[in-house]
């Protein structure tokens, strides 16, 4: 092989060199193109999942603060019309409705459960309907007043002791929220000895 065909060859393949050098920088450029655009779509899919987080964590908080807010409210109109009814204060009262605080309550708490159903956690709104339906429940004892007495003592009694199981799914369901929330690491049930008195004894409310 003489001079000339030894530089043509070396020239070609200095040549190809460069080609295929210049294509590899392309291709290496456009993986790592790639991969940055591919890098910052991820982050903006994290960043409005993580938006989307903290959007409805405020919106269960300020359903919760609700829902705590409006159950004792209707807890506390039924205790204050049990002990009515069982000092016989009530008694003139026969109408056959729920008296305007009653009813006033039972309305907000459907108005603010109904809200809830749309955000809350499935373990929130199984505690919180529990309690809702107790209530409930506990609302159809005490109305209407028209009942013989030994009804009315049987349901008075029944009423009394929903309300203190009542008391109990209070703590429950606000701890539930908390603990939904990410803000306790308390118990869900009522320690032993909390210090709340019972629907018969001082004549507080036990919630």
């Amino acid at each position: 092989m003489d001079a000339s065909m030894s530089s043509l060859i070396v020239a070609v393949v200095g040549v190809l060199g460069t080609l295929v050098s210049g294509l590899l920088a392309h291709r290496g450029a456009l993986r790592s193109k790639t991969l940055e655009l591919r890098h910052a779509a991820q982050e903006r899919r994290d960043e409005r999942r993580a938006q989307e987080r903290r959007e409805l964590t405020e919106t269960r908080r300020a359903s919760y603060a609700n829902l705590n807010q409006s159950l004792r409210h209707f807890h506390a109109a039924l205790f204050r019309r049990y002990q009515d009814l069982a000092a016989g204060q009530a008694d003139g009262d026969a109408c056959g409705q729920p008296p305007p605080e009653v009813d006033d309550a039972r309305q907000a708490l459907r108005d603010v459960y109904a809200e809830a159903q749309m955000v809350a956690s499935d373990e929130v709104l199984k505690t919180g309907g529990g309690v809702v339906h107790l209530l409930s429940r506990i609302q159809r004892m005490l109305d209407p007043l028209r009942r013989e007495q030994g009804a009315r003592e049987t349901l008075l009694e029944e009423a009394r002791d929903g309300l203190e199981r009542a008391s109990e799914g209070l703590y429950e369901v606000r701890q539930t929220m908390r603990k939904d929330l990410g803000i306790t690491e308390l118990p869900i049930a009522r320690p032993d000895g909390y210090g709340v008195p019972r629907a018969h004894g001082n004549g507080r409310s036990p919630a």
